[in-house]
């Protein structure tokens, strides 16, 4: 029964590493492509000007340093896919979301470098 016990909580730890963290779940930019045109709000962390610079079709663009005044400005009902040139920025923000109750949230991990790495286009 022990043995059994131990084995329960090793899986329980392993599915909790593998899972999604906190609120969130990363993504790569395929995920992120095949949101674009649904119901799923996405949302550019950058500054306006690297925005402007080049961003995935429909994006909002939030600006990370903005956060606190437009976070409640976003769904909860509905998929909220989140990039920045890099991944940090917007892993800070899905972080913080999720600390404000977002549940549906994806980090699109690698952010526009990854993006452009894959070929996917980019509104100009």
């Amino acid at each position: 029964m022990a043995r059994l016990a131990l084995l329960a909580l090793l899986t329980l730890g392993l599915l909790a590493a593998c899972g999604p963290k906190g609120g969130y779940r990363d993504v790569g930019p395929e995920e992120l492509y095949r949101a674009v045109g649904s119901e799923a709000l996405i949302v550019d962390v950058r500054t306006p000007q690297e925005f402007f610079a080049g961003h995935v079709p429909g994006a909002v663009n939030y600006p990370l340093e903005g956060i606190a005044t437009w976070a409640d400005r976003l769904p909860k009902d509905r998929p909220v896919y989140v990039y920045c040139r890099s991944g940090n920025r917007s892993r800070q923000a899905v972080e913080y979301l999720a600390r404000r109750g977002y549940t549906n949230l994806y980090h699109v991990q690698g952010g526009v470098l990854a993006i452009e790495g894959v070929g996917y286009p980019l509104v100009r």
